[in-house]
């Protein structure tokens, strides 16, 4: 098989929630799809004899590197008057408020191309872990469920 070596890709992506870009980050953004699926296993066959797809979803992961009060609000998934000046109140009681985010992925594509992944409703899952060590950086990792729009889109990818 001949290959064609101006599709292969390197480099960082910079991801934005809401136009505002997070900052560095570390270890790269992930851009998952996953699917689920019910098999249909007949009694005259000793095996799966078709698929139906009862389920699709996608899911973004990063982590942060600027630790801003800005970056933990979103990633804690506080309401903005949770953030008062320098300080940051914890908690929240209203079980059904849940910030969804917009969300863009500008990175590298094939043959030297920009690249860009754009999401319109995501909402931050998860359990959140902040790292502060002696010997280490303080980083935020942060996992996104990216959730369809009317007509069953996740968002688009684009090149230029």
């Amino acid at each position: 098989m001949a290959g064609n070596s101006d599709n292969i890709t390197l480099g960082s992506a910079v991801i934005s929630l809401d136009s505002t870009d997070v900052g560095y980050t570390e270890g790269g953004v992930q851009v998952r799809h996953n699917s689920e699926f019910i098999d249909v296993i007949a009694d005259q066959a000793s095996g799966v004899v078709k698929k139906f797809r009862s389920l699709e979803r996608m899911y973004i992961k990063f982590t942060m590197l600027e630790v801003t009060l800005e970056n933990m609000k979103i990633a804690m998934m506080q309401p903005d008057g949770n953030l008062v000046g320098s300080v940051l109140t914890l908690g929240y009681n209203d079980a059904c408020w849940v910030r969804e985010h917009a969300v863009t992925i500008v990175g590298k594509g094939d043959n030297c191309a920009t690249r860009t992944w754009q999401f319109d409703r995501a909402i931050i899952t998860g359990e959140r872990t902040l790292d502060m060590k002696h010997d280490g950086l303080t980083m935020l990792e942060l996992e996104m469920e990216i959730m369809k729009d009317d007509t069953g889109a996740f968002g688009s990818v684009t090149q230029a």
